[in-house]
């Protein structure tokens, strides 16, 4: 598996309401960059996506069965490649038969810009299984194993986002690490998400579950589409100048439309519902070594029925550790042209907004 992320981080955009170099002046007191290094880095991650039906009486929460990324990389500039070296599944145990089929696909870019930001984030499973099995459905006429569930669910998420105080504090800091703030710093981050969902239950749901479900709303497989404005507000705090912790919470409302297919009907609406993101890093910073570990959770609300809701879960966890080198002679040719490539982009979307 190999995993892209691009990130943009540390070159500064003309602002019209400000010069420029006023601005990476004020920004050196604050940020320390590391981007014109190469960092290579061993990490290891863990996507964490599960899908909660509440239906009246009883819940089901569905799992996945997803791999254990462990790998390779380096990062520079605006670049970070992530080559996965082994892939264990896991929840394998976790479910009777051997001959389902199960798979995934996760792809990230992470983009970030003193002011600006840009998550992207798509995944694909196929293969779940119910999590806590005993603790949420009524176990009589069940295996002693949960049974594979041949579901699958296609999901892309894109989120823009704004930082407010983009001299004292860096999102990519705490959520990448090719910036390191000198001081404990807070902003003020407005998230706009434009997401796709779809979920295909197909027919494995078994008897013993069907019978607990709401028999007015079987959910067989749709879509549904948001878009969400979340504000929120990122803490950064700096322990002994290179430990850090940081916290970005938002939260906001999301509006949706809804294609849903159910046992014997098919129902289109649009409805208003809530989303709430959340991201956090904590590590060390220095001026050759850096480790942290990363988190990101996704998590929104669609009603599909009378007492009958899906809480779409979506997160990733990441563990890095890396050290800095200098950029070889054979490579610094190639490092202005990135430099050059992203000054051109980042005047662009400075114009355009």
């Amino acid at each position: 598996m190999i995993q892209l992320s691009l990130i943009t981080s540390a070159q500064i955009m003309k602002d019209p309401r400000m010069d420029a170099d006023t601005i990476a002046k004020k920004r050196e007191n604050h940020i320390f960059s590391a981007r014109d290094k190469v960092t290579i880095f061993v990490f290891a991650n863990r996507y964490i996506n599960g899908l909660l039906f509440t239906n009246p009486g009883k819940n089901t929460y569905y799992f996945p069965i997803a791999p254990l990324n462990i790998g390779l990389g380096f990062s520079h500039k605006w670049l970070a490649v992530n080559i996965a070296i082994m892939s264990p599944k896991i929840g394998k145990k976790n479910y009777t038969g051997d001959g389902n089929k199960y798979n995934n696909f996760n792809f990230q870019i992470l983009a970030y810009t003193p002011r600006y930001g840009l998550d992207a984030v798509y995944s694909q499973n196929i293969g779940y299984f119910l999590g806590n099995y005993k603790g949420y459905v009524d176990l009589k006429g069940a295996p002693n194993q949960t049974p594979y569930f041949d579901m699958k669910t296609n999901r892309l998420t894109v989120n823009l986002l704004r930082v407010f105080n983009p001299i004292k504090y860096s999102m990519n800091a705490t959520m990448i690490g090719g910036e390191r703030q000198k001081k404990s710093a807070s902003s003020l981050v407005l998230n706009t998400t434009f997401s796709y969902n779809s979920f295909n239950m197909s027919d494995s749901i078994p008897n013993y579950v069907l019978s607990q479900m709401n028999q007015n709303a079987i959910y067989k497989g749709g879509a549904f589409y948001s878009i969400g404005l979340l504000p929120g507000y990122g803490f950064t705090w700096i322990i002994k100048k290179n430990f850090y912790i940081g916290l970005i919470p938002a939260f906001g409302p999301s509006f949706q439309y809804k294609v849903m297919n159910f046992e014997g009907y098919r129902e289109e609406r649009f409805a208003v519902s809530y989303r709430l993101l959340a991201k956090a890093g904590m590590g060390f910073h220095a001026k050759r070594w850096t480790a942290g570990l990363t988190i990101l959770f996704d998590s929104e609300k669609y009603h599909v029925a009378e007492n009958t809701n899906i809480i779409n879960n979506n997160g990733r966890i990441t563990l890095r550790l890396g050290y800095k080198i200098n950029v070889p002679k054979w490579g610094k040719g190639i490092s202005k042209k990135m430099t050059k490539a992203q000054n051109r982009v980042e005047n662009t979307v400075n114009q355009l907004l």
